[in-house]
């Protein structure tokens, strides 16, 4: 396999840093009373999901020395050795509920809930790509800390949460 595994990171890592800088922008220029969401929503959602797929094809040719082709995050995430598979799994559900926690809603999840989501999220990029063929539906807590935790930056989500929260805040107030 042609050495590209340090590409894929750097690329999976750029649409983590793109879908931060979208999704700042559509919380400072959406209306939150609306049931309309900004411009920047979609593009925001299709670069977290294709982060996600890009940090899972990462660990797996890294862990099985090969290149997959699939858009489909429950086969990659499978593609994984059990322990890595389990890390990721854990470290997800509690991301996804730290950012409960902290905006005090009884929204947590468990081992079955996760694969409940990614099940629902498998094909997020496909689908939000083509927002305009149907009436796609995400959790972005999901795909977001999912996204966070396979960047390996979930370390710094509870600080994020916090600095969305303000964001929002301060565009409700002006």
């Amino acid at each position: 396999m042609k050495n590209v595994e340090g590409i894929i990171d750097a690329t999976a890592i750029a649409y983590y840093l793109s879908y931060k800088c979208l999704i700042d922008k559509h919380i400072e220029v959406c209306d939150f009373t609306s049931e309309y969401f900004s411009a920047y929503f979609v593009p925001a959602i299709t670069t977290a999901a294709f982060s996600c797929e890009l940090a899972l094809k990462n660990l797996c040719a890294v862990s099985n020395d090969k290149s997959v082709k699939s858009h489909d995050l429950n086969e990659l995430l499978f593609m994984l050795d059990k322990s890595q598979k389990n890390e990721i799994v854990s470290r997800t559900i509690n991301a996804y509920n730290k950012k409960s926690e902290i905006l005090n809603v009884a929204d947590y999840i468990d081992e079955k809930n996760f694969y409940e989501l990614l099940i629902f999220h498998k094909n997020s990029f496909t689908i939000w790509r083509y927002f305009y063929e149907g009436n796609p539906s995400v959790d972005l807590d999901f795909i977001e800390a999912f996204m966070f935790c396979l960047n390996s930056v979930d370390d710094e989500y509870e600080e994020y949460i916090f600095n969305q929260l303000s964001k929002k805040i301060r565009n409700q107030s002006q």
